[in-house]
C-alpha cells in the first residue's frame, strides 16, 4: 500500500508548469475569462441608473455648447456683414460662417477613428477640443479683417469636434433598447443651443459690444464645457492591457474593422447625411438674412432662427423615439419628405408675411435638423454583418 502511495505522488507546481504546453498568452487569456464575471458585475446598468442619465445630461450639454454657435451663426453673419465689415469681404464672411459647420462634420470622420484606435487619449482629445473652441471664440473678438474670422471661427473653432465625438460613440455603451430615444435627447442639445445662443449673442452684442461678447462666450464655453467633461465617462473600462507598460506599444492601439466601407448601405447613409446636412446649414444661415432683406421685425431673424431650433428639441426626441419602434427607412422618409415640403410651400411663399415663416420654422425645425437623431439607427444598419439597403426599408434597428 505504501508503494502505491509513493507511485501516486502528486507532481509539484514546477513539473506542472513544465508540462503545460499552452503559451503564456493563452494562460493569461484564460485568467481574464475567469475574472470576467466578477468584473462584469461591477458595470453600471444599461438603459438606466444614475450614471447613464448623468452621462446623457453631460453629453447633451456638450451638444449645446458645440453646436449652439453653428446653428445660430446666421445672427453673427448679419452682424459681420452689416456692422463689423460693411461692404467688405462678403464672400469671405459667408465662408467663415459655413466652413466651421462643415468642418465640424468632417472632423467627426477624422477624430472618430483616432479616438477609437487610442481610447486612452479620449479625455485629452476632448480637452484639446474644448480649448480650441474657447481660443477660436476669443481670437475672433480681435478680428480686424474678414479673413481673421475665417481662421478663428472657420478653422480653429471646428477642432471642438474632438469634444463631442466621444459622446456620440460612448452613448452606444450606456444605452441599448432606449438608444434612439437617448440619441434624440442628446442631439436635442443642438436645438437647445440654437434656441438660447441667438438671444445671448444678440443681447451681448447690443449690451457690451462685439469684442466683449466674443470673449465672454469663449470663457463661458471653457468653464461650462469643463464641468460637463467631468461626467463623460465610459461604462466599459478600457482593457488593462491598453495601459500595461510591459506590453508592446502596438498592443495599445485597438484594431479597427473597416469592412463597413464596402457595403452599399454605407454610401447610401453618407449621401443621405450629406444632403440633409446641407439643407439644414443653408436654412440656419440664410433665414435671418432673408428676414433682414424683407425688413421683418415681428418676427425678426433672431426670433425665427430661435423658433426653428426650439422646434428641433422635441423633433429630435420624437424621431429618436420613432427609430426605436419603426424601420429606420420609414422614419428617414418622414424627416426628408416633410422638411422638403416645408421649404417648397412655406419658405417659398414666405415673402407675403411673417406668419408663414413662423410656420416654416416650426415644421422644418421638427423634421429637418432633427434628422441627426437617426444617425445611430443608420450606424446600426451599416455596422451589421447582414447590412444591405433593404434592411433600411424592412427592419427596425432595435
Amino acid at each position: 500500500m505504501a508503494e502505491s502511495i509513493e507511485l501516486g505522488t502528486i507532481p509539484t507546481n514546477a513539473s506542472q508548469t513544465d508540462a503545460d504546453p499552452r503559451p503564456e498568452s493563452s494562460t493569461r487569456d484564460q485568467q481574464d475569462i475567469d475574472e470576467e464575471p466578477a468584473h462584469a458585475t461591477s458595470l453600471s446598468p444599461v438603459d438606466g441608473g444614475w450614471r447613464a442619465w448623468l452621462f446623457l445630461v453631460a453629453a447633451t450639454w456638450i451638444e449645446v455648447l458645440v453646436w449652439g454657435l453653428p446653428f445660430s451663426v446666421g445672427i453673427l453673419h448679419v452682424y459681420w456683414t452689416n456692422t463689423l465689415f460693411p461692404g467688405e469681404g462678403a464672400s469671405t464672411l459667408t465662408l467663415a460662417a459655413t466652413l466651421q459647420t462643415g468642418l465640424l462634420f468632417v472632423n467627426a470622420g477624422l477624430f472618430g477613428p483616432v479616438i477609437a484606435a487610442y481610447p486612452r487619449w479620449q479625455k485629452l482629445a476632448q480637452a484639446i477640443g474644448l480649448l480650441s473652441a474657447s481660443v477660436g471664440l476669443i481670437s475672433s473678438a480681435f478680428a480686424t479683417r474678414p479673413w481673421h474670422l475665417l481662421v478663428s471661427i472657420g478653422c480653429i473653432y471646428p477642432l471642438c469636434g474632438a469634444l463631442y465625438v466621444p459622446c456620440a460613440t460612448l452613448l452606444f455603451e450606456w444605452f441599448l433598447e432606449r438608444r434612439g430615444l437617448a440619441t434624440g435627447i442628446m442631439y436635442a442639445g443642438t436645438g437647445l443651443g440654437g434656441t438660447i445662443v441667438p438671444y445671448i449673442m444678440d443681447g451681448l452684442l447690443k449690451g457690451v459690444g462685439y469684442k466683449a461678447a466674443m470673449c465672454s462666450l469663449g470663457i463661458a464655453y471653457a468653464v461650462l464645457g469643463g464641468v460637463a467633461l467631468i461626467f463623460i465617462d465610459r461604462r466599459i473600462p478600457i482593457s488593462r492591457y491598453a495601459n500595461n507598460s510591459e506590453e508592446p506599444r502596438s498592443s495599445m492601439r485597438q484594431r479597427l474593422n473597416l469592412s463597413f466601407v464596402k457595403r452599399p448601405s454605407f454610401f447610401l447613409g453618407i449621401t443621405t447625411i450629406l444632403l440633409t446636412s446641407v439643407s439644414s446649414f443653408a436654412t440656419t444661415l440664410w433665414l435671418p438674412a432673408f428676414a433682414d432683406d424683407l425688413s421683418l421685425t415681428n418676427p425678426s431673424g433672431t426670433v425665427l432662427i430661435s423658433i426653428l431650433n426650439a422646434a428641433s428639441i422635441p423633433g429630435t426626441a420624437l424621431l429618436g423615439y420613432l427609430s426605436d419602434h419603426l424601420p429606420i427607412g420609414i422614419v428617414i422618409s418622414i424627416s426628408c419628405i416633410g422638411s422638403g415640403l416645408a421649404c417648397a410651400f412655406l419658405w417659398g411663399f414666405g415673402t407675403s408675411g411673417g406668419g408663414i415663416l413662423i410656420g416654416f420654422a416650426v415644421l422644418f425645425g421638427l423634421l429637418g435638423p432633427s434628422f441627426a437623431a437617426l444617425w445611430t439607427g443608420m450606424i446600426v444598419v451599416i455596422a451589421s454583418k447582414k447590412s444591405s439597403c433593404h434592411r433600411c426599408e424592412g427592419q427596425s434597428d432595435t
